[in-house]
């Protein structure tokens, strides 16, 4: 994680769940995390099993140019880009493994490296994870350089979190040259930092 705000987010939630696969959503504070809302999100599958957001930050709706609450998850991504995003999505809420999306948000006259963390959350105790706490920042600076809004979204990598709060796993990027929703490992960089 490149952005300390995204390690901030992940701190918080490890230190929620504890000893447990994910945090209840009534325990998240958004007091704790107040000078960061306007970078967070949280989605859920609605009643026509879509992956919608419930509630997006100010300064993700403004990077958007629109308001996001009930807009389908998937949606923000440029179409060629939509399943795999979506997939890696689905599955931080099934196998509750915490994942970070390296991305560029980008419009015709620029593109911006930013960061998406995306965590599980449960409704209930009891219950399997249901949704999505996320925060979409930019990788370096603390505010974005993109004439606003963007067009879309387009995947650079990604890698479930594993371990700790200290640990990566290996970095994965969809193969633009492979059949559909093949996945190409790469080792990590030395320069990457949490």
């Amino acid at each position: 994680m490149r952005n300390q705000a995204t390690r901030a987010v992940f701190d918080y939630w490890i230190n929620l769940k504890g000893d447990r696969a994910a945090p209840l959503r009534t325990e998240v504070d958004p007091t704790a995390l107040r000078h960061l809302l306007p970078h967070l999100f949280i989605a859920a599958v609605d009643e026509e099993g879509v992956l919608a957001f419930r509630l997006a930050g100010t300064r993700i709706c403004d990077l958007f140019g629109r308001e996001l609450r009930g807009a389908a998850f998937d949606q923000v991504w440029f179409e060629a880009e939509q399943p795999q995003p979506l997939h890696i999505a689905r599955n931080v809420i099934r196998h509750e493994q915490p994942a970070l999306v390296d991305l560029v948000a980008a419009n015709a006259q620029a593109r911006q490296a930013y960061e998406m963390l995306l965590l599980p959350l449960r409704s209930a105790a009891g219950m399997e994870s249901d949704r999505l706490f996320g925060a979409l920042l930019p990788r370096g600076a603390p505010f974005p350089a993109v004439a606003l809004p963007v067009n879309g979204l387009e995947m650079e990598s990604w890698t479930f979190l594993t371990g700790g709060a200290s640990h990566f796993g290996v970095p994965v990027t969809v193969d633009h040259n492979s059949p559909p929703g093949g996945l190409r490992r790469h080792p990590p960089s030395q320069d990457r930092r949490f």
